[in-house]
């Protein structure tokens, strides 16, 4: 079965739903409804994941929704961008730092309100579908990770078929559940930025925290060939090249951009060049002896942005709203903060480019795409 594998990385996430796009496109072209029945994701990813997966038998069309829902995406659809409500969230912090530990009172959760995404994301997905594509057997199985903050455990949510068995790993589990969209919440929980999300007594955290192998729920859930769509170009981004040449101390900005980058898109690649490596290992053993091994050959088609989109962002950084462009400035110079200006523009003409350029990308792999779809 074919495997859908999407990454995280907040307001990036529109990359994948270009190419998606393309791939709907080419999909139709083969004749093709229903490519993928197992479909993961993680942080921004989840919720093209869910999206995908409640109407993954037309697959075309499905792209199509998540397309309309990306351009017309603003700030306050994600997160709340009123003076007094980032006040509030502003004096709430402050207060915790410098009196918290006097009073012994709760800090602050979060630099951001994300309630709107919630209901952004009530209005958008139906679970009750995902339940139909199941039944019919559309759909083989859908995964969901998130990270629990009380042990630091990975937890990948799954909804599928019977016969799907649980596993576990080091720092890493799946559980078995009806998909909510506090699952969603939880997996694009982006630490500090955005808010723990509750979910049966525990808090969760952005999927991509600790999640070594992104990869591996997808496989787990019974995919023997993946599509993964990353959102960070390969090698070395123009911002870190810039760093390199900038004399004296790293900015907040700066800092806080190696950390997210390490946090949410670093595993993804990691991932790729092991299975890359796995891949090539077994090509070298004789045929008669690979079921020998512990390992089996996956055949993937990676496609990862062919632009930097940290750069796109700086571009656009005046569409962020004001009061989160005047909180980054406090961080540093906001040319310090790109990556970190491209997980928070949710914005209409960011997420345009981002989806235009995944459209390109993923046309730009067709004659790949077909060979994979026509892998037996």
């Amino acid at each position: 079965m074919r495997g859908l594998v999407l990454s995280g990385g907040g307001a990036r996430g529109a990359y994948q739903v270009g190419v998606l796009k393309a791939v709907g496109q080419i999909c139709t072209e083969l004749g093709l409804q229903n490519p993928f029945q197992i479909i993961g994701g993680v942080s921004a990813g989840a919720i093209n994941a869910a999206k995908i997966a409640e109407a993954c038998h037309d697959f075309p069309k499905a792209t199509e929704a998540l397309t309309a829902l990306w351009s017309n995406l603003h700030s306050d659809n994600v997160f709340k961008t009123d003076p007094v409500s980032m006040g509030r969230i502003g004096l709430q912090w402050l207060g915790e730092l410098s009196i918290g530990g006097l009073t012994g009172a709760t800090g602050g959760r979060s630099l951001l309100d994300t309630s709107p995404l919630g209901k952004l994301l009530q209005d958008n997905l139906d679970f009750s579908h995902v339940e139909d594509r199941i039944r019919e057997g559309s759909l083989y199985a859908l995964g969901i990770t998130a990270m629990d903050y009380r042990n630091s455990t990975t937890i990948t949510f799954v909804q599928g078929s019977e016969k799907i068995s649980t596993w576990e790993r080091a720092r890493r589990k799946s559980e078995k559940c009806k998909m909510r969209v506090e699952h969603i919440l939880a997996s694009s929980a982006i630490p500090l930025l955005f808010p723990p999300v509750a979910l049966d007594h525990r808090y969760f955290g952005d999927g991509c925290i600790r999640n070594q192998a992104p990869c591996s729920p997808t496989l787990h859930m019974g995919a023997d060939k993946l599509l993964v769509i990353g959102v960070r170009k390969q090698g070395m981004s123009a911002d870190e090249r810039a760093a390199i040449k900038t004399p004296g101390a790293p900015s907040v900005a700066r800092i806080a951009n190696v950390l997210l980058n390490s946090v949410m898109l670093d595993s993804i690649e990691m991932d790729i060049e092991r299975l890359k490596r796995i891949n090539e290992f077994l090509n070298q053993v004789p045929e008669a002896h690979r079921d020998q091994l512990n390992f089996r050959a996956v055949p993937f088609v990676f496609i990862s942005p062919s632009a930097d989109i940290g750069q796109i962002a700086a571009r656009l950084s005046s569409k962020l709203p004001r009061v989160v462009r005047y909180l980054l400035k406090g961080l540093g110079p906001l040319e310090d903060a790109s990556e970190l200006i491209s997980y928070l523009l949710f914005e209409p003409e960011f997420c345009r480019q981002l989806i235009e350029l995944g459209y390109q990308d993923g046309m730009n792999k067709q004659e790949e795409l077909k060979q994979f779809f026509a892998l037996p």
